[in-house]
């Protein structure tokens, strides 16, 4: 990464350093990576600002009006050369500190491959074959959650299954963000399994594991919250029974099985492509979008 490296000062009110990240598109790329790095430093370190769609003069110069009121670090991902260059000549000016996140990156591909990048903030994001799965796998996977379609559950690429609130929805939508078409299905005790379920060939589906008494909090949280009639739902005893009871069905179907406890949906959704060997998403199979 190119850096300038100037003064960072601080705001008087917080004592959190200004941080500006300035992008030519979504800003989705820098704001990823950003969320990488600030994690290695303490909470109110920075108070950030994301400018996105900053592909012209006028939009730098108004983003850099923003930036001269109030001083601080300059992160940019942008790929023409002209911005890149004017957004380095600003921040000397000003004696901030900037960092270009992609030119590195982009020069060392660049010279690895002996290929020249097109420099086309366009590409980031086009309606193609990838936009075309991702759509068809947030589509499927909306229409097998919790239990539904399982008619069609073979077709899924993963399937999640575990005990109620064991965050299988919301690790389903993360993947299906990636491109992978995700079925999850409810367990419990007093039911038998699907048998859709029952009969999918190894490595589709991964049994989601939590701790207990962490379940049972998070169930209690939920039943106050929507007012639920009190029930055996969050009885810790009952809750340690429906664990162990999941854990023996996953070993019996010869089901991977992945604790998630305390564990981020990022972090359990790389796990799960992990378990069963997952490195890309399907093509974008032939379905009509909606």
């Amino acid at each position: 990464m190119t850096q300038h490296a100037k003064k960072t000062p601080k705001t008087a009110a917080t004592g959190e350093i200004p941080l500006y990240v300035l992008s030519d598109s979504t800003g989705n790329l820098a704001r990823h990576m950003l969320a990488t790095y600030v994690t290695q430093f303490p909470d109110g370190t920075f108070a950030t600002q994301m400018k996105p769609f900053v592909n012209e003069l006028r939009r730098l110069e108004k983003a850099f009006d923003v930036i001269s009121s109030r001083p601080g670090i300059v992160l940019h991902a942008v790929v023409s050369p002209e911005l890149k260059n004017e957004i380095t000549a600003r921040c000397r000016r000003l004696d901030v500190a900037c960092c270009d996140l992609t030119g590195s990156t982009m020069e060392f591909l660049a010279k690895a491959a002996r290929v020249e990048p097109l420099r086309d903030p366009r590409r980031l994001h086009r309606v193609d074959n990838a936009y075309c799965g991702r759509i068809n796998a947030m589509s499927f996977t909306l229409e097998h959650d919790d239990g539904l379609g399982l008619d069609t559950l073979a077709s899924a690429d993963i399937v999640l299954a575990g005990v109620s609130r064991t965050g299988k929805t919301p690790t389903s939508i993360y993947l299906a963000m990636l491109g992978y078409r995700v079925a999850n299905v409810s367990l419990a005790m007093q039911v038998e399994p699907p048998r859709p379920l029952l009969d999918l060939p190894p490595g589709k589906a991964v049994g989601l594991i939590i701790d207990p008494r962490q379940l049972a909090e998070i169930r209690t949280r939920r039943q106050t919250g929507w007012h639920m009639t009190q029930t055996s739902y969050n009885d810790p005893r009952r809750v340690q029974e429906e664990v162990e009871w999941s854990r023996r069905l996953f070993a019996r179907l010869h089901m991977p099985i992945l604790e998630v406890t305390d564990q981020a949906i990022e972090e359990t959704a790389a796990r799960i492509l992990d378990l069963l060997a997952l490195s890309q998403p399907s093509p974008c199979r032939e379905e009509r979008m909606s």
